[in-house]
């Protein structure tokens, strides 16, 4: 449903989520803080940069030395989100018309505390 929401602006729900996760760090992350963060797997979530990176709307810094790399928002990136920001909030519109707000909220509930029980192995 999200898929189908965000197609317009060419983006995926999961590049929309990292692309919207670094609009809210506002600062360059550290790539295994944005995977631990996100719950993906250190590779999965370099191929889901790749494309982003390759369109401008994300910058990857390889810092020198025993220093971890870290991506950012760039400017470009950020007026993608703010175009897909609207039809993120229709596709989640139409998910609570259908779930309702409170199956919603116990799912919700569920999913941060399966992410939680993720991040702490």
């Amino acid at each position: 449903m999200y898929d189908g929401h965000l197609a317009s602006t060419g983006l995926t729900t999961t590049q929309f989520s990292l692309l919207s996760a670094l609009a809210r760090q506002g600062a360059p992350v550290a790539l295994m803080a944005l995977a631990k963060e996100q719950v993906l797997e250190r590779t999965s979530l370099y191929r889901a940069l790749h494309p982003l990176a390759r369109a401008g709307l994300v910058r990857v810094i390889g810092l020198t030395g025993r220093r971890a790399k870290k991506v950012e928002l760039t400017a470009r990136g950020r007026r993608k989100v703010a175009r897909a920001l609207p039809h993120w909030q229709r596709a989640q519109d139409a998910f609570l018309d259908r779930v309702g707000e409170a199956a919603w909220h116990r799912l919700s509930a569920q999913l941060v505390g399966i992410a939680h029980a993720e991040r702490d192995t």
